[in-house]
């Protein structure tokens, strides 16, 4: 299914996941930024174009706004979904491992993972800190 219906506008019916989002937001940056930019130029700003385009921009930019909304959402899921493949593979792994490691060798190399894993946080922090 088609992005853009055939008079132009967005099918937001159409839209499957967050590539598909992203097209539509950059079809509807780029209308609205020729719409505006044929508003900024109008001389006459009674004329009847000029409040068709008008309506057209508030329209467009009505449209955007669902746009960005799907959009967080769909990143949020796709947050979720990658924190939950990520669990689940680290508990598999330590299924896997602790049939082939004794118990205490798997205990130090975690005490390890810990130690390892708190200096990179304090190290990330630091760094965003300095900044």
């Amino acid at each position: 299914m088609s992005i853009q219906l055939d008079n132009g506008r967005i099918n937001l019916e159409g839209l499957c996941g967050i590539a598909d989002h992203l097209k539509a937001l950059a079809i509807t940056n780029k209308t609205l930024e020729g719409i505006k930019s044929s508003l900024d130029i109008a001389d006459d700003k009674t004329c009847d174009w000029y409040l068709r385009a008008t309506a057209a921009h508030k329209a467009w930019f009505r449209m955007r706004c669902r746009i960005c909304e799907k959009l967080a959402v769909l990143r949020q899921e796709e947050k979720e979904m990658n924190r939950m493949r990520s669990q689940f593979e680290s508990e598999e792994l330590l299924k896997l491992l602790r049939n082939e490691v004794t118990k205490e060798s798997l205990l130090n190399h975690r005490i390890m993972a810990q130690a390892i894993a708190e200096q990179r946080l304090q190290e990330a922090l630091n760094k965003a800190v300095s900044k």
